[in-house]
């Protein structure tokens, strides 16, 4: 147990740290992405995405993982992927509103960004509402049950009939040609050029030792609903009640002890790479991002990506490289909901 523990938080320290090195838990880093002003975090998170795809691929070839894609979510309005769709869009407007992401608020925590205290509040009250409140809207029956092919949930090859291997020359060529337009077309920042592909190569060989150390890819908006059952249980039984509903009699630590590791491997690299990190403060704080509105996005940014059934680390580095259609309406939706809300504010 001591020595399991001990791997998922070694696994989340890394990955913090390559948060940190990428400079894409910095809040105007992501306001500015999702209002199409500055794209250096598409370019850490597609080189993450893409490099996350090849550590993946090569684990599975040699059978040290059995990591497969996630399975479409749904609350049975419209389709196999209403719940991926509106809780996506859900979670893009909290990170437009917040600056942060289910997996950067830990970082911001770390460095000690405002904004970020008053956003892992939020979301902390959002794991809470999720599973007191929400969370019965994907165990209604359904008239129309999603459809899952026998072999899995649905994927890019799959559905296209090609190899995994076909898949996977095919997206890391999308991801290259993708990196080099923003190159060639996006304005340029003060931020150096090479900071958001190594970062993002970084974030994809957090993946490999994560699934190496724990057999777990990476995702951190779990943590959040594990709190929330853990609310929810010491409530129950502080009210002397024997009955739990759904909330399990021992709710699991995993996700909370991962993204432990996560603030501590952020708070350690900005220890160690000061002079570093000095390059990126003077983008860490943004006037827009008041404590009102920090809060509002971590709450509502947590419930979106427990309802879409991931974040932008579960869904977008882990689930896109494994070419699951879920994945990628979800992260589609993320885009959308907040460039949406972005644009619509600045014109406002």
């Amino acid at each position: 147990m001591a020595t399991q523990t001990a791997a998922t938080v070694l696994a989340g320290a890394l990955f913090g740290a390559a948060l940190t090195a990428s400079a894409v838990y910095v809040p105007t880093v992501i306001t500015s992405q999702m209002d199409l002003q500055d794209f250096h975090m598409l370019k850490v998170f597609v080189a993450a995405s893409a490099s996350s795809a090849l550590a993946i691929r090569a684990l599975s070839i040699y059978g040290r993982t059995s990591f497969g894609p996630r399975s479409p979510s749904t609350i049975h309005c419209f389709g196999s992927y209403d719940a991926n769709v509106i809780g996506g869009l859900l979670l893009g407007a909290g990170m437009t509103i917040s600056g942060a992401c289910p997996g950067t608020v830990f970082p911001q925590v770390a460095t000690g960004i405002a904004s970020g205290f008053f956003t892992l509040a939020g979301a902390v009250l959002g794991g809470i509402l999720w599973t007191g409140f929400v969370f019965s809207l994907k165990r209604q029956p359904s008239s129309a049950p999603a459809k899952v092919a026998s072999g899995g949930p649905p994927t890019i090859q799959s559905q296209l009939e090609i190899s995994t291997t076909q898949a996977l020359v095919v997206y890391e060529g999308i991801c290259l040609v993708i990196i080099l337009l923003i190159a060639m077309l996006a304005p340029r920042t003060s931020l150096p050029p090479t900071v958001p592909i190594v970062g993002g190569l970084l974030i994809g060989a957090t993946q490999a030792s994560s699934l190496l150390l724990t057999n777990n890819p990476l995702g951190t908006s779990s943590s959040f609903e594990e709190i929330g059952h853990w609310f929810w249980y010491a409530w129950h039984a502080l009210a002397g009640s024997d009955q739990l509903g759904s909330v399990p009699k021992k709710p699991s630590t995993r996700s909370m002890t991962f993204v432990s590791g996560v603030t501590v491997g952020s708070w350690a690299f900005a220890q160690l790479a000061t002079e570093y990190l000095s390059i990126t403060r003077a983008h860490s704080e943004s006037p827009s991002i008041s404590a009102q509105n920090a809060f509002a996005g971590g709450c509502m940014m947590t419930v979106g990506a427990r309802l879409a059934g991931g974040c932008t680390s579960g869904h977008g580095i882990s689930g896109m490289a494994t070419m699951g259609i879920a994945s990628y309406v979800s992260v589609a939706s993320m885009f959308a909901g907040g460039t949406g809300l972005a644009v619509f504010l600045r014109r406002s």
